[in-house]
Order: structure tokens, then C-alpha cells, then sequence
């Protein structure tokens, strides 16, 4: 069995209201890391982490499980919770041994009861938070509405971190703002996807979107700031480790877009994971 040192491990609770599809992006992240051979469905009874004959036969997590996979030579381990009310100790258990958390909603619903449940464990434990804007392939799916449920909740540090390419059944890729180019997924769930130049019909709505990022990731700091007022941008260099200190320190959540059900935005969501968010090494 591989050993990896504190610095290359990941402990992430993945936590949100029930129905969001924490199960379900649980089973991509693993999928597309290749610790499954295939992209289970909590429809099929096949997702990994739902095992229990209770929670097959329901449909919903009952009981926290373990999930993990190795990205960019980090181990991940994934903490699959409940989001139910009657269940969300489970999530409050996971979240008190974990190092950060992934915080997903509905990109229909938005914000919902659960949602502010867990993010409230979250700062009770002071985790670094990630966002994730799940089931983007939904009718009346739109990450707009949804990230300003997230803002209207949980303040202006809820900053995306990539665009949807499409929504409802039209969403077919991710627009990375750090990278500036497009991830356009096959139609099969397989995760395979082709990068390419941003579409001319989205350059302005990213430039500005990229433009806000780096405002927010420059107010984090002052050597940051300064830098800013100076040259009017940061470097990609700075941007990207400015962007992960202001992530460990609680100070920003970025936001990203995903469709497990489709394996869609996942591997955006997977670099995030190992990039911004701190092993236990980072942790007091």
C-alpha cells in the first residue's frame, strides 16, 4: 500500500442539504480519479458510498462513508455524508475530523435549510470551504441564480472559480477562470473532455468574472493589494497562491459547477481540491 506524508493528503467532508447529489458527486470524484471502474448511480443502487441495503433501497445516505482516490499525487479522502435532518449528525461527526469541506447545493434550490445547517458546523470548526453548484444539467437550472442564493447567505466571498458552459440540458463544460480556457465534456459520462479557447459569446461575462476574482483575492492581502494598485492585476503566480490563502484562512469560497449525474465540471472541482484546500500538515 502506497504511504503518502501529511502534506499529500486531503481529508474533505462533503456536505450539504438532502437531494443536493453529494452521493453522486462523490461517485464521479472517484470515477474520474479511477478508484472506480465505473460511474455509479444512487438510481442504480450503484453508488460506492450509498452500500447499505436501507439506503439502496431508499435512495438517500444514512450514515457517513468513506470514499478514496489519489489526484495530482494527493490522497483524497472523501467524506461522504447524509444531508436529512434526522441524519445530520452524521455530517457534524464527519466535519469534526475533517480538514475542510465541500459545501454542495442545488442549482435549482440554491441555499436551503440544510445548506446553512452544515455551514454552520463548518465555521464552528473553522473549515476552509469549497462551493459546488451540483445537478447544472436540472430543468430551470442556473448557477446566476444559484451563486446569488450563495451570496445572499454566506456573504460577497462566494466567488465563482469556473463558469458553466450551458445550462439544463445544455450544459456541456466549464469555463476556468484561472486558466482562461474551456473544458468541454463528451455527452457519454465518461469525464473525457477537450480544452479549448473560451467561446467569443462568454470572453466578456469571464473577464469580468476573472476581474472579480482578482479584486477579492488582492483585498485578502496587503502585499497582495498593493501589488494590485500597482500593476493593476496580479501575476498567475500570486493570483494562485493568494487565491489558496485566502481559502485556508476562511477569508474566500470559491464556487464551481458540476453535473455528476452527467460528469460534467468534476476535474475542475478535483485540481481545487488538491490546490486550495490544506492537508492536515496546514492544519493547527
Amino acid at each position: 500500500m502506497k504511504v503518502y506524508d501529511a502534506p499529500g493528503i486531503r481529508n474533505v467532508g462533503v456536505v450539504g442539504h438532502g437531494g443536493c447529489g453529494k452521493t453522486s458527486l462523490v461517485s464521479a470524484l472517484l470515477f474520474d480519479v479511477g478508484a472506480q471502474t465505473r460511474l455509479g448511480r444512487v438510481d442504480d443502487g450503484t453508488a460506492p458510498t450509498d452500500f447499505d441495503p436501507e439506503e439502496i433501497e431508499r435512495k438517500i445516505s444514512l450514515q457517513t462513508a468513506l470514499g478514496t482516490g489519489e489526484w495530482k499525487k494527493a490522497k483524497l479522502n472523501l467524506l461522504d455524508t447524509p444531508g436529512y435532518a434526522n441524519f445530520l449528525s452524521e455530517a457534524r461527526a464527519a466535519l469534526r475530523v475533517a480538514d475542510a469541506a465541500v459545501v454542495v447545493v442545488d442549482a435549482v434550490s440554491g441555499v436551503e435549510v440544510g445548506t446553512e445547517k452544515v455551514w454552520g458546523y463548518a465555521v464552528e470548526y473553522g473549515l476552509p470551504r469549497l462551493l459546488v453548484v451540483n445537478r447544472m444539467d436540472r430543468e430551470r437550472a442556473s448557477f446566476e441564480r444559484a451563486l446569488e442564493s450563495l451570496e445572499h447567505a454566506f456573504g460577497r466571498g462566494c466567488v465563482p472559480l469556473a463558469l458553466p458552459l450551458g445550462e439544463e440540458k445544455g450544459f456541456g463544460g466549464v469555463a476556468e477562470l484561472l486558466s482562461g480556457k474551456a473544458l468541454v465534456y463528451a455527452d457519454d459520462g465518461s469525464g473525457k473532455f477537450e480544452v479549448r479557447d473560451l467561446p467569443a459569446d462568454l470572453k466578456e461575462r469571464a473577464g469580468a468574472a476573472r476581474e472579480k476574482l482578482v479584486e477579492q483575492v488582492a483585498e485578502s492581502d496587503e502585499g497582495l493589494l498593493e501589488e494590485f494598485f500597482e500593476k493593476g492585476t496580479l501575476s498567475p503566480e500570486a493570483l494562485q497562491e493568494g487565491l489558496r490563502k485566502a481559502v485556508q484562512a476562511g477569508k474566500l469560497f470559491p464556487v464551481l459547477p458540476t453535473s455528476a449525474a452527467r460528469n460534467v465540471g468534476v476535474h475542475s472541482l478535483l485540481d481545487a481540491l488538491v490546490d486550495l484546500l490544506p492537508s492536515p500538515a496546514d492544519r493547527p
